[in-house]
């Protein structure tokens, strides 16, 4: 085994603790530290909240604010959806905090809550922007078939962020894809569409940045560029930063 495969192994084994690990922490914030049989969770009561696109025919925004728990967001190739939201929330929880509420205003899919597990699942009819939000636990999100999303903010103070985009994705404009984590790891796959231009740039404080990119340029040790960057129409810019933890990103 290469020098090369030693290194990157290690960075991916590292990577997956550092994930695991946070992730963790959200999980013990979110079901609480007194219940140790990970098999059956504490009582939960769940909530759907669905809506169908209707008249809108604008960019919507998709703004997500939990404090304590995992947020999932993924699309489906279907035209009639507007969203599809998945909570599941602790019985004590509801207790003080009241039942969770999903609202659709001026063009934007607002969920704010203290502790929640968060399954999304958006439609292929329109354009989403996310602005996504958690002090505690992961985000998910993956951009593949009926996808059609602008700009990306995704941002949790402990707690590992995974990307994965697939060149079945449609990006509208310029985007910007903008990934931090206080403490914890970040995952970037992006399979970028044909004829689209891109950058890349990873930046951890403590912990190492691992980026596969064959087909693009490195122009510093954590940035690279597509080979057309300066002649694409249409460019996506990713930005992944964590102050502790590692970065791995793929990107093709």
């Amino acid at each position: 085994m290469s020098n090369y495969q030693r290194n990157t192994r290690m960075v991916a084994c590292i990577f997956a603790v550092l994930i695991i690990g946070t992730v963790s922490v959200g999980l013990l914030t979110y079901y609480g530290t007194n219940t140790f049989n990970w098999a059956i969770n504490p009582g939960t009561t769940d909530f759907h909240f669905e809506s169908e696109v209707g008249t809108v025919n604008e960019t919507v925004t998709l703004d997500l604010d939990i404090s304590a728990g995992a947020i999932s967001v993924v699309f489906i190739d279907d035209e009639s959806l507007l969203y599809n939201i998945d909570i599941e929330v602790q019985n004590s929880t509801l207790k003080t905090e009241g039942d969770p509420t999903v609202s659709f205003a001026s063009n934007t899919i607002s969920l704010s809550y203290p502790a929640s597990g968060v399954n999304v699942t958006l439609g292929s009819a329109i354009n989403y922007i996310f602005n996504i939000h958690t002090t505690s636990g992961g985000i998910s999100i993956v951009l593949g078939n009926g996808a059609h999303v602008g700009d990306i903010t995704a941002v949790t103070l402990t707690g590992g962020i995974s990307l994965t985009m697939t060149d079945a994705a449609i990006l509208f404009g310029n985007s910007t894809f903008d990934i931090k984590a206080t403490t914890g790891g970040i995952s970037i796959v992006v399979d970028l569409p044909t004829a689209l231009g891109g950058s890349f740039e990873g930046a951890s404080t403590t912990g190492g940045v691992s980026i596969t990119a064959p087909g693009w340029t490195q122009v510093t040790s954590g940035y690279y560029e597509t080979s057309n960057y300066n002649t694409a129409n249409q460019l996506l810019t990713i930005i992944a930063e964590t102050s502790t933890g590692g970065i791995v990103a793929v990107l093709t």
